[in-house]
């Protein structure tokens, strides 16, 4: 019996994608700034060397998303019509596929570590759910080792105590549940200046494509503020 790993994501198309950091970025930056997320999170992901699903929106038209993990994983659209929905017929579609157990991360924490996801891994062999905690109370992971569709359900993603209400659904349901490390995702121009500070004081590699594209855009407006007020 197998383990997979389900990548959730949007393609990253311009004026589509990291909308919330339009304010700070423009079109084009929201786009390449996901698409470095992705070159990240699969450097990460191919170290486990498990089967691995990229489950995506809307129709990726120009194989954006092949160019960038190439051939070797499996691509699907997601399918239902919210994002609780969503997730649950991936990690419903997969397990189908006989697999032992599969974890569902989303692409907005770039600096996800190999770590991560076997703790996840290893609580799936005691506990019948595990949730990946992000410090705005929402969650960047959930695995499963059976598809339990109450547990996305009556959740509001998007705002609130994403996790708490999930782990309430989780209990009534009846099932076990364990959470692996904590993550900070990238959704606010705060959330690119806390990682650049993180990056300068060497706590991240400097060497990640997320990284090269945080510090390149933080100097570059920093640059431009200084100019403005000579």
């Amino acid at each position: 019996m197998k383990e997979a790993i389900i990548i959730f994501t949007r393609v990253p198309i311009p004026g589509q994608t990291k909308t919330r950091l339009q304010s700070f970025l423009t079109k084009n930056q929201c786009a390449e700034i996901h698409k470095n997320f992705l070159k990240d999170i699969n450097s990460t992901c191919k170290k486990l060397k498990r089967d691995i699903f990229v489950f995506y929106t809307p129709e990726d038209k120009d194989n954006v998303l092949k160019d960038i993990f190439g051939d070797k994983f499996k691509y699907k659209k997601q399918e239902g019509n919210g994002l609780g929905e969503k997730m649950y017929n991936a990690i419903e579609y997969v397990l189908e596929k006989k697999y032992k157990s599969c974890i569902l991360i989303g692409t907005d924490i770039p600096f996800l570590k190999e770590e991560d996801l076997k703790k996840a891994f290893k609580i799936l062999k005691e506990k019948d759910t595990v949730l990946g905690p992000t410090e705005d109370k929402g969650y960047y992971l959930v695995g499963m080792r059976k598809p339990v569709k109450a547990v996305f359900e009556n959740v509001e993603y998007g705002h609130g105590n994403v996790l708490d209400n999930t782990i309430a659904a989780v209990k009534i349901a009846n099932l076990t549940y364990g959470l692996t490390n904590k993550n900070v995702d990238i959704d606010e121009k705060e959330d690119l200046v806390y990682f650049y500070n993180e990056i300068k004081k060497e706590n991240v590699s400097k060497n990640m494509y997320t990284s090269k594209f945080i510090i390149n855009v933080i100097e570059e407006y920093d640059r431009e503020c200084l100019r403005l007020t000579v």
